[in-house]
């Protein structure tokens, strides 16, 4: 009973999510409900894997992610972070089903809501609108990856992590230093020394 009422309070804060940026109606949600699904990700594990199909696309109910590139020299490059009311996948994966170019990593114990891509036909077969919802999501996504770092570009060390402590407080206490270091293109090193100047 209990784990069936916190299912239900993930489920509450996506409907809240489609409500206020979609105009989803209460009819509407009743369609959704039936076909999206309460997804955990363990810390450390992928969601979307490089040179693997994205098998759904996600709504953020608990916890933080990153999306993260692979160097030949094995290093990687945080390049986003997301969080609760994010939604994460590889649109053009997902929709093609085609093998992903990208990387979505739990930094936390993650609770989505999703739809896999077989689910999501059947939606659209019910309920046309969903493909303009979806449509509206998936631009919402390739945005934020795509605009995130804007605000670093030409910036010095202390600008950018004073702006990240600014823009992203909810996700500054939860992930380790060295990906914080890695999205703001600095060293580790450096950034432990800055975080001492500053506090």
């Amino acid at each position: 009973m209990k784990q069936t009422k916190i299912i239900e309070n993930y489920l509450l804060c996506y409907k809240k999510n489609m409500e206020d940026n979609f105009g989803t109606t209460e009819s509407e949600w009743q369609q959704v409900k039936q076909y999206v699904e309460v997804l955990r990700v363990p810390k450390n594990n992928f969601f979307v894997k490089q040179g693997k199909v994205c098998r759904y696309m996600a709504f953020i109910a608990e916890g933080v992610m990153r999306y993260c590139t692979f160097r030949e020299d094995g290093e990687d490059i945080t390049c986003y972070f997301l969080s609760e009311n994010d939604f994460v996948g590889d649109p053009d994966s997902f929709a093609k089903q085609k093998p992903s170019l990208l990387n979505a990593q739990a930094l936390t114990d993650c609770v989505l809501v999703g739809f896999s891509f077989e689910n999501l036909m059947k939606l659209l077969h019910e309920m046309p609108r969903a493909t303009q919802v979806g449509n509206e999501i998936s631009i919402k996504v390739s945005m934020s990856l795509s605009d995130q770092k804007t605000f670093m570009i030409g910036k010095d060390a202390t600008f950018k992590y004073r702006e990240f402590m600014k823009r992203y407080p909810h996700i500054l206490q939860r992930v380790p230093l060295s990906y914080i270091a890695s999205y703001l293109g600095i060293k580790q090193q450096s950034l432990s020394r800055l975080r001492k100047q500053i506090f």
